[in-house]
């Protein structure tokens, strides 16, 4: 029976003839739309395919294209999360950072354990910036891996940070060993953020944790912080749960010395800590100034002593 005939049977007033052209009409939809879709299944594929065949020829325009393409395209990037060149795995991970979203998070998760320290670090980087870390912490299989990463040897600050939010006793074992051994490395949270030594997002994970000696010690970091470590932590805001610490920490509030950050360069004046102690303190406790914030802009005396009064209003002592 034609198409042509099977709508025409539709008008025939038998239901038994209504009700067999009506499921023949949703068979041909339903093949149809599943032809559809396999097509743009093996079309994504190829796209991904053509893609990482011109990255290993240094063209890097299609892998930027491919964030576009939507979640879909995470499950595609797992052969080249495994391949043997580690350019190949980095840009991988490159777009599953882009990315974010569910489809993503294993993924990134395993490269944790990557052999490659900056991809390890870059998977643990994304992992901090694209999710929630009270998300992460339901998956049981994050935890885990980030401190198989840490003992590895990936002390990058945001596996350390988000460590803090796993509480178990081989965690912190695992982030005293890196105070121990390893505190003294050098480790950014972003390509553009300042360097500090791992001692210090280890010790803020630790307070995290409820450790009072790691506690203790950024009281005491905070009190003589060199530009570089008040700056992280101001950074680090979100993963510092002690009130006590963010008390210690309002002292940047009056700290005039100039940041790099939040101006092109040459521009100025150029900001002081001061300026990103008021947006830090602002998104991290959600204080309604009667002011706009904006991360390229100096703030007043007034609009700094209005955030001081809120931080008081909002923090226990």
């Amino acid at each position: 029976m034609s198409l042509k005939m099977r709508l025409a049977s539709l008008s025939v007033p038998s239901l038994p003839i209504r009700a067999a052209a009506a499921l023949m009409l949703l068979a041909v939809h339903s093949i149809t739309g599943n032809f559809v879709m396999a097509k743009q299944a093996v079309n994504l594929e190829q796209r991904v395919e053509q893609a990482f065949r011109a990255a290993r020829d240094n063209e890097f325009d299609r892998i930027g294209q491919l964030p576009a393409l939507g979640p879909r395209v995470a499950p595609l990037l797992a052969p080249y999360l495994r391949d043997e060149q580690a350019d190949i795995r980095r840009e991988a991970v490159a777009v599953l950072a882009a990315l974010g979203g569910e489809s993503a998070k294993p993924l990134l998760v395993e490269a944790l354990g990557d052999q490659d320290a900056e991809i390890r670090e870059r998977a643990a980087r994304a992992l901090y910036v694209a999710y929630q870390p009270s998300a992460l912490a339901r998956d049981k299989a994050v935890g885990p891996a980030l401190r198989a990463s840490v003992l590895a040897g990936n002390p990058s600050a945001a596996g350390l940070l988000l460590l803090g939010y796993f509480p178990d006793a081989e965690n912190e074992r695992a982030l005293r060993e890196v105070v121990d051994q390893f505190g003294g490395e050098l480790t950014k949270l972003s390509d553009s953020g300042p360097s500090v030594m791992a001692a210090l997002p280890a010790r803020i994970a630790l307070s995290q944790l409820g450790d009072r000696e790691a506690r203790e010690a950024l009281l005491g970091v905070i009190d003589g912080a060199s530009l570089a470590e008040a700056e992280f932590l101001l950074a680090a805001l979100r993963d510092i749960d002690s009130p006590t610490v963010l008390h210690a920490l309002k002292k940047t509030l009056d700290d005039e010395r100039e940041i790099a950050g939040g101006l092109p360069s040459g521009a100025g004046p150029r900001r002081r800590l001061r300026d990103a102690a008021v947006d830090a303190f602002a998104r991290r406790l959600k204080l309604k100034v009667a002011f706009k914030l904006h991360d390229s802009r100096r703030y007043s005396d007034e609009q700094i002593a209005q955030v001081r009064r809120l931080i008081d209003a909002s923090l226990p002592r």
